[in-house]
């Protein structure tokens, strides 16, 4: 395929990646004439392409005719969803879209599909029906083409899929592709898209009766785990639990079928949820080896998003005093007032400026007062007897200010150094080795271990878990973390390299071997805090790991 026309940097590498996608093997000099450009300039369009790829881990591999993409016909048509988004979302962008899909397809299932559900009153979500559309015309669209996918899962849930007739509603959406003559699916495809579909409509295609036991254990000590880390008990909070059985049990359908649903908040959840994010993501990572998994990290911030709902839940209830020395018509006339412009939640109790040198302040966020106070510890609001509608804007003001600083208020850096530091003395290694096993033996022989049984245990553990899924989390950061049963003596080592190395198919330079018994879950959280600051500054996390050494 040769240009039609000079292309930009950002419209070549889309045009280098279709070819790829459809099986080409390109090789830079081809590249470099068929777009007249340098050598150097097709590098880096191969730079960022492997980068776009490693993001649902399928490698960019190199043989004598040049470079390719490996995996299936489902890798390339995952690659090709993530493309789609993100071209869909930008306006410069949809040009390009018709590389990998027709764009008139799209739309004319999407409204297939839309009217289906409409007409069956079911409010499934936009994004979903956005998913289910999306993967169903990229797998009509490759299929037209020539492109099958090849489909070997069985499990028992496959074979009750395979029954059509017991899940109607998922068969009739399908079938309207039929039914308007645009493609006839064979058997594998519509398995296939029965995991897609009911991954992103489980509570309306199933029902949670049909959660196998197993896997809600398995729910239940996710949260255990995520509890243990955060020193917050979530284990009561029935909302999560329901919430997290179906989300999660979706997100399993979705990777068995080798699909995600892309997460357009990602970058906003690493950012304001920093830790909680890195404990999610520990977590998840022995859900997803108990499961057979490969979570990615747009599953892990729609995880995140769920816990931090139940922190939120958890989070005392803000209270008020209510300081008037006037009488019982007064203030409750103020208190009337005022429970128009606070939430619900939020208690309100009527005190008199005497008794309140007698009062437990601990637990009290705000003091409204008709009266002028000494100075207390926490804040205060002086409103008038009639309290007028300026008064009402600033106890409003106040108390937002108040939750505002509680939601945001993080731990100081120095401190999150201390909590880690005993678990990292003696275990921080800056080092010029390029072999990858070379430096994950140092970093597994600074830990403590019974004998060396239990030191072979954990390193295979540690592959295992590997295998499964990558433990890099972004920035040239990984952290590989094995069993922890066979630990003896918690500990956390790092190696900061000189060059980086290959882990999969991404770059490292800074790699955090976590050697964490299960009773020492609590360092997870703080540990975890530390290298979400390291990913978005890698220079101080380098200078604290320095410190501590």
């Amino acid at each position: 395929m040769n240009a039609k026309k000079l292309l930009n940097s950002k419209e070549r590498k889309f045009y280098i990646l279709a070819r790829m996608i459809n099986g080409e093997h390109v090789s830079y000099q081809k590249l470099s004439d068929d777009y007249f450009v340098s050598r150097s300039s097709i590098a880096n369009d191969i730079i960022s392409i492997k980068k776009r790829l490693s993001k649902d881990n399928i490698p960019l591999l190199f043989n004598n005719s040049g470079s390719y993409i490996g995996g299936g016909e489902i890798d390339k048509q995952k690659i090709i969803k993530r493309v789609v988004i993100d071209l869909l979302g930008n306006k410069e962008g949809k040009q390009l879209i018709s590389l990998f899909i027709d764009s008139r397809l799209l739309k004319t299932i999407f409204k297939l599909f839309h009217q289906k559900l409409q007409a069956w009153k079911l409010e499934v979500p936009e994004n979903n029906i956005g998913d289910i559309s999306i993967s169903t015309a990229i797998l009509v669209f490759r299929g037209m083409n020539g492109y099958q996918i090849s489909w070997k899962k069985k499990d028992q849930l496959d074979s009750v899929l395979m029954q059509f007739d017991k899940y109607p509603l998922v068969y009739q959406l399908l079938k309207t592709v039929e039914e308007s003559e645009i493609y006839h699916f064979n058997d594998t495809e519509m398995q296939y898209l029965y995991y897609i579909i009911i991954g992103n409509g489980f509570n309306f295609f199933m029902n949670n009766g049909q959660i196998p036991a197993e896997f809600k254990s398995e729910v239940k000590q996710l949260i255990v785990n995520v509890s243990d880390s955060l020193n917050i008990d979530l284990t009561k909070d029935s909302s999560l639990l329901e919430k997290l059985l179906v989300h999660l049990y979706q997100m399993k359908l979705r990777l068995e079928s080798k699909t995600t649903v892309i997460n357009p908040l990602l970058q906003e959840i690493k950012n304001n949820y920093p830790d909680l994010y890195g404990v999610v993501w520990y977590a998840l990572s022995e859900f997803s080896e108990n499961n057979h998994l490969a979570v990615s990290d747009d599953e892990v911030g729609f995880v995140t998003l769920h816990f931090q709902a139940a922190v939120e839940r958890n989070k005392e209830i803000n209270r008020i005093l209510f300081v008037c020395p006037n009488g019982i018509g007064m203030s409750s006339l103020i208190c009337a007032k005022m429970k128009r412009i606070l939430p619900a939640a939020a208690l309100t109790e009527v005190t008199s400026k005497h008794d309140l040198v007698k009062k437990d302040l601990s637990n009290v966020s705000l003091i409204i007062s008709t009266v002028k106070l000494s100075e207390q510890q926490v804040p205060v609001v002086n409103i008038s007897p009639i309290m007028t509608i300026s008064d009402m804007k600033k106890i409003a003001s106040s108390y937002i200010d108040v939750v505002t600083k509680q939601s945001v208020e993080k731990k100081d850096e120095h401190i999150v150094i201390n909590d880690v530091g005993p678990f990292l003395k003696g275990n921080i290694f800056f080092m010029d080795e390029k072999v990858i096993d070379n430096i994950i033996d140092v970093l597994l022989k600074s830990g403590t271990w019974n004998d060396e049984k239990s030191f072979e245990c954990y390193k295979k553990s540690l592959t295992k878990r590997e295998e499964l899924q990558s433990t890099y989390i972004s920035n040239g950061f990984a952290i590989p973390h094995g069993d922890p049963k066979f630990i003896t003596k918690s500990s956390i080592a790092v190696a900061i390299l000189d060059k980086p190395v290959n882990w999969g198919n991404n770059r490292v330079d800074i790699i955090a071997m976590l050697m964490i018994k299960r009773t020492d879950k609590k360092i997870v959280e703080p540990f975890m805090n530390l290298i979400m600051h390291g990913i978005k500054n890698k220079e101080w996390f380098i200078s604290k790991m320095m410190e501590v050494k």
